[in-house]
């Protein structure tokens, strides 16, 4: 079997995801963009199920995908979905002094997901989420 083709470009795709994350949140750099996409990843990490977590990761490309399960302890405990705005609270927490996440944050990240992943792979990773956490990201258009 050939080398998988999402291996191939793994590095080329992370930086096209951080790029559409930078500019769908109106940052200036990826750096900044940083810290906003750990800690929407992580947000939602905390609310998922270790099956529900494993299913949405599947359709993640290799680098977030790393970067998602990235320090994960699956015995911790499971988070309620909440609001969007606490949600974006949790997300500007991740390293405060340090953090530059816009009030679009949570949909800057689903943007750039769906500029890297293929439609359908987008429609199974919303599938692998609980209503609200999908709710954030399903009005997003390819």
């Amino acid at each position: 079997m050939p080398w998988p083709p999402e291996y191939q470009r793994a590095s080329i795709d992370f930086e096209k995801f951080m790029v559409a994350a930078r500019d769908h949140a109106g940052l200036a750099t990826t750096n900044m963009a940083w810290n906003m996409v750990v800690g929407v990843l992580q947000a939602f990490r905390r609310r998922l199920s270790l099956e529900q977590a494993l299913r949405f990761a599947d359709q993640l490309p290799p680098a977030v995908r790393g970067l998602f399960f990235e320090g994960w302890r699956p015995s911790e405990h499971i988070a309620e979905v909440g609001t969007a705005a606490e949600i974006l609270e949790e997300v500007r927490s991740l390293r405060r002094d340090h953090n530059f996440s816009s009030d679009t944050a949570i949909e800057s990240v689903g943007f750039a997901l769906r500029q890297v992943i293929p439609s359908d792979a987008f429609d199974r990773s919303l599938e692998a989420l609980p209503p609200g956490l999908r709710e954030l990201w399903s009005g997003l258009g390819a």
